[in-house]
């Protein structure tokens, strides 16, 4: 029987060279044949990537109690192609930028006034619809933007994404080490530049831990902290599709920072209120969600953690 490290490595390299393949593919087709091979794709993995579809079949359970297994069932195998369909869109746009256009924006007025205030703009987002697009419509309109993203595992394919990012004039913030990510940050925020945050994945040991449908899940705090100290606005923004090559960005007014006399009691009031707005975003449309296939809810707070003030959300 093959090992973990040997059955890493060949998820890893399987990963690699589905990468290689999408990219070189990309731009030979229509956009609606990207989507026809994006199902097919997403209907293979959800019937052969069992530990995934285990995970978002669980997630999906933990989050809607209510819903009988059919319509679980149904959702899980719709997330499996929205993921699939969205990376070959990604490449796509990213060989016809010019298709960028078709992405139209509501609340772009949001963004102009935050940015006239000159103290930068934090865009809170989730991993919901197909995200990437977001921060290469902004780029493409001439907003300078940053993404924060976590450094892959694979660090091939890590510095191969950063290059397709770079190549569509997004720049990219790595969350570690975390003392440069956080200088990296505040320098990014005082030159008035856009850097967008997502903050619906498990953040181990660090962060505050909130209900997120209904469980407590380990929660970052990056966007209250670093408006906190910069003064920066903080937009919550997400994207959805509205057909073929066609999504929608909503920009919404600024997020009203509730103050507390408790510097950490603020971090979890405001914790609390982001995800769940977040929250209200998934439910509107659960399939777009690309969270269920990642173990949000994987760590739990310690019995240490449990009786530190201020960390875990009790109600």
């Amino acid at each position: 029987m093959m090992d973990k490290t040997k059955r890493k490595f060949f998820r890893r390299r399987f990963g690699w060279l589905s990468l290689k393949l999408f990219t070189t593919l990309r731009g030979r087709r229509h956009l609606k044949w990207d989507y026809l091979l994006g199902s097919i794709v997403g209907k293979l993995g959800y019937i052969f990537a069992l530990r995934h579809r285990r995970i978002a079949s669980a997630s999906l359970g933990m989050a809607f109690p209510n819903w009988d297994n059919k319509k679980r069932r149904g959702v899980c195998k719709k997330c499996f192609i929205f993921i699939a369909q969205s990376s070959l869109e990604v490449f796509y746009f990213l060989n016809y930028p010019k298709a960028l256009e078709n992405i139209r924006i509501e609340g772009e007025n949001y963004l102009k006034e935050a940015l006239s205030l000159g103290k930068g703009v934090i865009g809170l987002t989730a991993h919901l619809g197909n995200f990437p697009l977001m921060s290469m419509k902004l780029a493409y309109l001439g907003y300078v933007v940053n993404v924060m993203a976590r450094p892959m595992r694979d660090e091939k394919v890590g510095d191969y994404l950063h290059n397709l990012r770079t190549n569509a004039k997004v720049k990219t913030i790595l969350s570690y080490p975390r003392k440069e990510c956080v200088n990296q940050t505040l320098r990014v925020l005082r030159n008035n530049e856009i850097v967008i945050i997502q903050m619906d994945q498990n953040f181990g040991t660090g962060g505050v831990w909130v209900k997120f449908f209904n469980r407590l899940a380990a929660t970052p705090v990056g966007p209250i902290v670093f408006s906190l100290r910069t003064g920066a606005v903080i937009l919550p923004m997400y994207i959805r599709r509205e057909g073929l090559g066609r999504h929608c960005i909503k920009i919404f007014s600024p997020f009203n920072m509730e103050i507390k006399d408790d510097k950490d009691e603020t971090i979890l009031v405001n914790a609390i209120r982001i995800t769940k707005l977040i929250e209200n975003w998934i439910v509107g449309a659960p399939w777009e969600w690309g969270g269920w296939i990642h173990r949000r809810w994987k760590s739990e707070p310690s019995s240490k953690v449990e009786t530190m003030k201020l960390k875990v959300q009790k109600d």
